[in-house]
């Protein structure tokens, strides 16, 4: 499964290596072995491996013990495929020097090309309690956990490397892999202890919710809701689920139900308060909404429905001052759209005209595709 990407990942972790070779190079005491070392490394930055082989075996020629010339050696042989080389280089390199920078890293790197994986774990343990901030030693113990079988040890490793490096495509998709595969196991460990348990029909109803197939993920929500009637947490799974079909009602039962179980879920609160102002129920809309609010709610969103709210019933003077209020929390960029949309329509009706204008310029400048005029909006009055 992993093969593809090995080769790909030790020339990235090349810049590394090189610098802590130059950085050594400078503390030996003869010019000719440091020239020789310098050379090696610029020849792999040069991606001329045979060449810089030749200059580390030089350099070893004139300092048979030179732990620096073996990890450059090892190195140079990685990137030709030359396992063996590499391995036997490497293996010299951390004997003669076990604290030296990137040696067992690259140890690992050999041992796991040649599908030794519990030595290769071994030394990239080795390295990373030498460096326990290197992320490039981090994702490789988390590759080669992935790749012996071991997701739930592979997770650590990965989770510490995703935090060092976040924006490294290679690392956050070897993560994301063993996380999958640790749920996986879960699940199906889950499913061999009891196939018909609720904890089950949950966790289906999580994985179609997540593929985006709201019905398939009602009928197991439905379904753990026949066992654990009053789980509350289901509830607000099932209207969540709801309201991605459109199933406005259904969502307000739902999310009723929750409210029954747990009278101060933020959530259920303002998903309910919501749908009440689309389907025109705004005076038992705005009670919740507040509730949500003091319930830790992030207000512009809830802020906005209040607006609407107002809006739509002709209270113009509250419906400003909530849609003022939403857009000083800095919404999300869809909902700042709509709050500014529906401000310039209530500023209007308060004959605010430069207030109105200013608003619709501020709609207008957003332009994201996907926002639309508020529900209702343009209906009313």
């Amino acid at each position: 499964m992993f093969r593809d990407s090995r080769i790909g990942l030790a020339l990235a972790l090349v810049p590394i290596l090189s610098i802590d070779i130059v950085a050594l190079a400078q503390q030996v005491d003869s010019p000719a072995v440091q020239e020789l070392l310098a050379k090696g490394v610029r020849a792999i930055h040069q991606n001329q491996p045979a060449r810089a082989e030749e200059f580390f075996r030089e350099a070893l020629t004139a300092n048979p013990s030179h732990p620096d010339a073996y990890l450059g050696l090892g190195m140079a042989a990685l990137r030709q495929g030359k396992l063996d080389m590499a391995e036997e280089a490497l293996e010299h390199a951390v004997t003669l020097d076990e604290t030296l920078r990137g040696a067992h890293m690259f140890l690992g790197i050999a041992q796991y090309q040649a599908n030794d994986y519990s030595r290769s774990i071994d030394s990239l343990q080795q390295e990373i309690k030498l460096q326990p901030e290197n992320a490039e030693a981090l994702t490789w113990l988390g590759i080669v956990e992935l790749a012996a079988g071991h997701p739930e040890l592979a997770t650590g490793p990965l989770d510490r490397a995703a935090a060092l490096n976040p924006k490294n495509p290679e690392v956050l998709d070897y993560r994301g892999r063993a996380h999958t595969q640790v749920a996986q196991q879960s699940f199906q460990q889950l499913y061999d202890l009891d196939p018909s348990s609720w904890h089950v029909h949950r966790a289906l109803g999580e994985i179609f919710s997540a593929a985006r197939q709201p019905e398939q993920a009602i009928a197991e929500y439905k379904a753990a809701l026949a066992a654990q009637p009053d789980n509350a947490d289901l509830y607000e799974a099932l209207g969540n689920e709801y309201q991605r079909t459109s199933r406005a009602d259904d969502a307000m039962h739902a999310y009723e139900a929750e409210l029954k179980l747990n009278p101060r879920s933020p959530i259920a609160l303002f998903a309910l308060g919501k749908l009440y102002v689309e389907t025109d129920r705004g005076s038992d809309g705005i009670p919740l909404l507040r509730q949500a609010l003091e319930a830790h709610m992030p207000p512009a969103p809830a802020y906005y429905y209040i607006g609407l709210a107002y809006s739509n019933a002709a209270n113009y003077e509250d419906a400003a001052k909530a849609l003022e209020t939403c857009i000083a929390n800095k919404p999300a960029p869809p909902v700042e759209a709509n709050a500014w949309y529906a401000l310039a329509r209530a500023y209007s009706r308060l004959n605010r005209s430069a207030d109105a204008q200013h608003a619709l310029d501020e709609y207008k400048s957003l332009k994201p595709p996907e926002v639309n005029p508020p529900p209702g909006a343009a209906s009313k009055n």
